[in-house]
């Protein structure tokens, strides 16, 4: 490909050179190289069911899966390959009628093995031996040459081939599939066709872009979440038994390829001539954020857009922003400079007490696979002070930073999932330090809640600031003063407190049940997007909101339903 030596699979070879299209045979795209690389490691891998992409619009993976189907099928013997998407008449006539046998009636003779039924089928692509009638001098039957190979396609159901035993099974759509049908529990149930005890017999070609959460999305996402590669059980394999894949959308926007099929992503030095023959002026990613820039007054169809076309696997999973009380304009600015940021200012780790001695000093670990995010470290001589009031400890930095906590009691819950534990540091105004900028991040669930209260108290301790809690779990406040350390959490304010004696009241931390402080948090995150996060009007500077997970929080949080967000 223009003097370079580039190896394709089998596979995108038959695509490009026999498989032809609605529009004609198909061009080069190095992006579809990617994916069918990726599905070649899928289907040598012992220990993988198959493919998990998630994809923008219009990225052609619908064709490459029916060519992937035709292709296998016209080869193997006594097999059987499912289609399955969003609805029973999209899997027949978009994909079945459209892709898959048309492919196979412009495949030339010499590809096409025996077949049975007519030349145009809608429910079974079959090539078995046409049925003969047994007639007086014809009584015994005979085998033929047939493959005896069948692709289908069934309607959308969980359990739609459930019992059968599948070579390929090609999920379209996945994160668009609506309730009663859910793609999680119906890729439970396929996922058996696939497998024989401990041996994988066949593969599974999945892909989509996404809905919102609430149509399909939700499902998919957890699908997603349990595909990664490298988190896998004691056997190898992921949670799912799928191998997950994303190319950013302005890899694989139409209209941005040169000649070779190379995506053009960076605005070019000098104009470049297209695949189809048109001049190339600006790169994808340029266009892209025109487009987004035009939207930037409708949040609404920039969320869309954003979704549709995504730069990252973050912006694919978004949800609907409808009721978002937000600047959503203003967060995704931020959003969008983080990306470009580099190096990243966020780093991950842990806290730790050093040398494993408790009370002693606390020091921050980098690792990738740690539980905090720390955008602003205070110097060295700011670290681990000790203040004590009447032989209390208590926070020494309360007019520097402060933080908040939302927390949980139970070690596990039924379904292993559960809800976070969480924490944000945050600096206040100051002339020396970074000022009203968030500085730590925490989200996740150790497996014993005392592991997320040492983890609150070491991120205290080390940059000495306060700590609001939210007291409908009061656990992390009897752990806190058993550890001596009941001085680092903020009083209940005092006018929320009982005016009667005789009713107890918890006095540390505030209920975040309350219609008022509700409210109240709902106002303080607005008036922060306000003046700090995205581009400041009056100056052109940018906002130090560094937490991409706590802005796409924003972007989802409605405030009548804010167990999501």
């Amino acid at each position: 490909n223009n003097g370079t030596p580039t190896y394709i699979t089998g596979r995108h070879y038959m695509m490009l050179q026999w498989t032809r299209l609605d529009v004609g045979y198909p061009y080069f795209l190095n992006f579809q190289r990617e994916i069918y690389l990726h599905m070649a490691a899928c289907e040598s891998d012992s220990r993988c069911i198959g493919q998990l992409y998630t994809k923008c619009r219009r990225s052609g993976y619908t064709n490459i899966c029916s060519s992937v189907l035709v292709d296998e099928a016209t080869q193997v013997k006594d097999k059987l390959m499912g289609i399955q998407s969003k609805t029973g008449k999209d899997a027949q006539e978009n994909i079945f009628m459209k892709k898959v046998v048309y492919m196979f009636r412009h495949y030339p003779f010499f590809f096409k093995p025996i077949q049975d039924g007519t030349t145009n089928p809608r429910m079974e692509l079959a090539f078995r031996e046409p049925s003969k009638r047994i007639t007086k001098n014809n009584k015994t039957s005979q085998k033929g040459e047939a493959l005896n190979t069948v692709i289908n396609w069934k309607n959308t159901t969980n359990n739609a081939y459930d019992g059968e035993k599948l070579h390929i099974l090609y999920l379209d759509e996945a994160g668009k599939w609506e309730k009663p049908t859910d793609i999680r529990d119906a890729w439970r149930i396929q996922r058996t066709c696939l497998i024989v005890g401990r041996k994988i017999v066949g593969k599974a070609l999945v892909g989509s872009t996404v809905n919102p959460m609430d149509k399909g999305g939700s499902q998919y996402k957890d699908l997603w979440e349990d595909s990664n590669p490298t988190e896998r059980n004691a056997n190898g394999r992921t949670k799912t038994g799928l191998y997950r894949l994303f190319i950013p959308a302005y890899e694989s926007l139409e209209g941005f390829f040169d000649k070779y099929g190379h995506p053009v992503i960076d605005d070019p030095d000098n104009t470049l001539e297209g695949i189809d023959d048109e001049y190339i002026y600006t790169g994808a990613k340029t266009f892209l954020k025109n487009e987004r820039e035009s939207l930037k007054n409708d949040a609404s169809e920039l969320n869309e857009v954003v979704r549709q076309f995504p730069f990252t696997e973050d912006e694919a999973f978004r949800d609907s922003i409808e009721g978002s009380i937000f600047n959503v304009g203003q967060i995704y600015e931020q959003i969008e400079h983080n990306d470009e940021l580099f190096p990243n200012p966020v780093v991950t780790g842990n806290f730790m007490w050093k040398d494993g001695k408790k009370d002693s000093e606390v020091v921050f670990n980098p690792n990738q696979q740690g539980r905090f995010k720390v955008a602003w470290m205070p110097p060295l001589e700011f670290r681990n002070q000790k203040k004590n009031v009447y032989g209390k400890r208590v926070a020494p930095h309360d007019a520097f930073g402060v933080g908040g906590v939302d927390s949980y009691d139970l070690d596990a819950t039924v379904d292993g999932r559960g809800s976070k534990g969480a924490l944000h540091l945050y600096n206040k105004f100051h002339m020396d330090h970074p000022s009203n900028m968030f500085v730590v991040e925490y989200a996740a669930r150790p497996p014993l809640a005392k592991m997320f209260y040492e983890d609150v108290l070491m991120a205290a301790v080390f940059y000495g600031y306060p700590i609001l809690i939210e007291n409908n779990k009061y656990g992390i406040a009897r752990y806190f003063e058993s550890r001596g350390y009941d001085g680092y959490l903020m009083d209940r304010p005092a006018h929320l407190k009982s005016g009667s004696s005789s009713i107890k009241v918890k006095t540390k931390g505030i209920p975040s049940n309350s219609q008022d402080v509700i409210q109240s948090h709902a106002q303080a995150i607005e008036a922060y997007i306000h003046d700090h996060v995205g581009i400041n009007r009056d100056d052109g500077s940018i906002g130090k909101m560094y937490f991409n997970k706590t802005l796409e929080d924003w972007i989802g949080f409605k405030i009548n339903n804010r167990t999501k967000f």
